[in-house]
């Protein structure tokens, strides 16, 4: 492997041909300024770009509907600042502008309030969402690139903050801080989305590979607690996507291949006269060809085929905007007995042939209306879909039998509404509604003995309905008040939540902050569990279907202290109680907090809301922002995730890792104008994952894995390791720049165990690893 490795890293060289001689080349910066309460344009502000000193090398003032451009600006590291007389001033740095597409940079500005004695204090480049007062971070589309180990997935880079545990190289399942990863909440464009990932279980948050496009994604947030009421049907955290649009003044073109795929886009304006524009992307699966160059990525010898497509569409109108959106993925595998005896086939077990077949997809409308100067409606519709197939067949030496088969769907239409009205620059008001039509089918079967016993058979629809009220005031420049209160209803059973929220930010000074939040957060059962079937004396009878919501009450306290202009560090100290959790009616261990770790669907009956768990913990960040050329991130999660099930005992949840430390570092070295390198590392520790322990003894007499429920989730694999490097190499030309990266992931290739199982031929318990060293490239050519 390390010979592979080798070569690709040569032939990386020889790619690059690095050519030290110096040439200017220049670029356009354009985008729009806004007022980020009421969403209107602000004219006449004055937009200056700045080269790395902080020197002004050119401006220009938005014009009356927020627009400016400016022409003529060096190639490299930039930085922007924005002046009004009325707002507060924005500054951003460290923005990369290349030669082969405009840098394109929307500005959302917010009102002066009252000043303390002292100042006010400047707004820099933040989160999306004002609402947001604590455990959150936003991230554009450089940072999903930046990161070592990220392959270009948000979710991936999203596992390298405070809280988030990505310790599991089969799939891109976000566990935070304890929590399944179920309760996460995707959302893009103000729609609700299902699992946004090429073949992810149906009610999952994760995947082995995104369908999400990194090229395509504007600056969105993250939130892990406490978040905002507009925000509701999770319980861990919000992933809130938002998409870029296509450049509104040229066309340009973007190639790229790599791990993801081979991928096409193109944007540009539809008519330059009133600012519309359109974006789409195209991305076809190539590990064929990495698989032929005898790397593995955890199928054993099958080959995994997908595709995506992202597109954005914008109308602007007089005052209105107007945009459509939509992405989709299709994917397909075939593991066959071979491959399931494969160590490194994470999928199957021993002795068995897997069909799986996943599809996805999201269409949708935004209109903002605009009703005089502070005030207007978004109001966004969407279609989702989502669908699996499975075929899972036992093959033995002496005959073959059907094991598992599935064969569901749902789609849901979806109506997201909100009015918002800025008051004045302290006070800003937002209602809304989110109602969610959602259909499914669900037809699958498990053998039970000599047959295939139904699971479920089930076609039909309900409707959740969501409501909620924000109000932020600003008592004066430093403290600010966010609180709201968000309703839901789900038509099945009749269960409905009432949820309110709170959060509190106040700056000490220029360089301290206190922040505080809490909030009530639920989230619907995944759809499955509800129709699963029990069969009593011939009658069917569905046992889970009046289960209400589970719940969850967070509560968090965070420190920011702002140590110099590029280095911050920051400590956050959380505490969540989960109760309504669904357990077994008779005492047992089990609980739906531990599910969504894989790829099987809660098959258990019976169920009530009565078990509980809490996840505390202690999360510390140490951060230098990109900064002459050189960026650090640190960050360790100290906590415990516990659960009680039926029988009253707690237990370790199966996310109770207990600690992860991350650290991440890289430097670019700019040759000059023309030439780029950059280095980056990142190294992860980890608790291990928590397993149960198998009774050889029954497994061999049953002649199938039989766990120790007494000691469910109390031992742990050793703790996982992973270090990673990459490599990258920009050159720019004059209408047209490259970027080449190659990304050894677990450079030491070291062993880090995934999960065990019992091999009913040998008799033995055979441990399955994570990947071993893994060399990842990546090639991107904008025009």
């Amino acid at each position: 492997m390390f010979q592979r490795a080798k070569y690709i890293c040569l032939a990386f060289t020889v790619m690059s041909g690095l050519v030290l001689y110096s040439q200017d080349f220049q670029q356009t910066v354009r985008g729009r300024v806004i007022d980020g309460q009421s969403q209107t344009a602000i004219s006449g502000a004055l937009v200056e770009v700045l080269d790395s000193g902080s020197n002004i090398l050119s401006s220009d003032s938005s014009d009356e509907k927020g627009y400016y451009s400016i022409t003529g600006v060096r190639t490299g590291r930039i930085g922007i600042r924005v002046t009004t007389l009325t707002y507060v001033e924005y500054i951003a740095t460290n923005i990369m502008h290349n030669s082969g597409k405009e840098t394109v940079i929307d500005i959302e500005l917010f009102e002066k309030v009252n000043e303390l004695k002292g100042g006010g204090i400047k707004a820099k480049k933040s989160l999306n969402n004002s609402n947001i007062s604590l455990s959150a971070k936003s991230f554009d589309v450089e940072e999903t690139r930046r990161y070592a180990g990220s392959r270009n997935d948000p979710a991936r880079m999203a596992s390298n903050f405070a809280g988030v545990v990505g310790n599991n190289d089969s799939r891109n399942d976000i566990i935070i801080r304890g929590n399944s990863p179920q309760g996460l909440l995707w959302r893009m464009e103000g729609i609700d989305i299902p699992n946004p990932n090429h073949f992810g279980a149906m009610g999952a948050s994760g995947g082995p590979v995104t369908i999400l496009n990194n090229n395509t994604l504007a600056r969105s947030d993250f939130m892990t607690s406490a978040f905002p009421a507009m925000y509701g049907n999770a319980t861990a955290g919000i992933f809130d996507l938002q998409m870029r649009s296509g450049n509104k003044g040229r066309t340009e073109f973007t190639g790229q291949i790599g791990f993801n795929g081979f991928e096409a886009g193109a944007e540009g304006p539809i008519s330059k006269l009133n600012k519309s524009s359109y974006l789409f992307n195209y991305r076809y699966s190539t590990l064929v060809i990495l698989q032929k160059l005898g790397l593995n990525f955890g199928t054993g010898t099958a080959i995994p085929y997908y595709q995506d497509i992202t597109f954005k569409i914008d109308l602007p109108m007089k005052r209105d905007k107007l945009s459509i959106f939509g992405i989709g993925g299709l994917s397909t595998v075939h593991l066959t007995n071979d491959d399931s005896n494969d160590s490194t086939n994470f999928y199957t077990s021993n002795d068995q042939d897997l069909q799986y077949r996943t599809r996805m997809g999201v269409a949708g409308i935004s209109y903002t209306h605009f009703i005089g100067s502070n005030m207007y409606l978004k109001t966004s519709l969407g279609a989702t879909h989502a669908s699996v197939r499975t075929i899972v067949d036992s093959i033995g030496k002496n005959a073959s039998y059907p094991v598992y088969r599935d064969n569901s769907s749902t789609r849901a239409f979806i109506l997201n509404s909100m009015f918002n009205k800025k008051i004045n620059a302290q006070n800003n008001f937002s209602i809304g509604v989110n109602v969610q039509d959602i259909g499914f089918s669900f037809i699958d079967s498990i053998r039970r003995g000599n047959i295939l016993k139904s699971l479920r058979d089930n076609k039909g629809s309900t409707w959740l309905l969501q409501a909620f009220a924000l109000y932020q005031y600003k008592f004066n420049s430093r403290t600010t008040l966010n609180t709201g209160l968000h309703l839901q209803f789900l038509t099945l059973n009749g269960s409905y939540a009432i949820e309110p929220r709170l959060g509190l930010v106040h700056q000490l000074s220029r360089k301290k902050k206190i922040s505080f939040g809490a909030g009530m957060h639920s989230q619907m059962q995944s759809l499955q569990v509800y129709f699963l079937k029990t069969v009593v004396n011939g009658q069917v009878y569905y046992t889970n279907r009046d289960l209400g919501f589970t719940k969850s009450m967070h509560t968090v306290v965070a420190y920011d202290y702002n140590i110099s202009k590029t280095w911050r560090t920051k400590v956050e100290a959380y505490h969540q109680y989960l109760y309504n959790v669904p357990v077994t009616i008779e005492p047992s261990y089990y609980s739906v907090i531990n599910e969504g770790s894989d790829y099987s669907i809660p098959n258990t009956d019976s169920l009530v809301n009565k078990g509980t768990g809490r996840n505390y913990g202690l999360e510390f960040t140490l951060e230098k922002t990109f900064n002459k050329g050189f960026y650090m991130l640190n960050t360790l999660s100290l906590y415990q995730s516990k659960y009680k099930g039926s029988n009253g005992i707690e237990k370790n949840t199966a996310f109770n890792g207990n600690y992860i430390l991350n650290v991440l570092a890289g430097k670019e070295v700019v040759f000059n104008r023309k030439n780029t390198l950059a280095f980056d590392t990142k190294i992860s520790f980890a608790g291990g994952r928590r397993y149960t322990p198998i009774n050889i003894g029954l497994s061999k007499f049953y002649k199938q894995q039989v766990n120790i429920e007494a000691e469910t989730f109390d031992k742990q694999f050793d703790p996982y390791f992973r270090l990673d490097f990459k490599l990258s190499y920009r050159r720019s030309g004059k209408k047209i720049s490259h970027e080449w990266f190659i990304d050894i992931q677990n450079i030491t290739n070291r062993k880090n165990i995934f999960l065990q199982g019992f091999n009913s031929q040998t008799g033995e318990v055979n441990k399955q690893y994570q990947l071993g060293l893994f060399p990842n490239f990546n090639y991107r050519v904008n025009f």
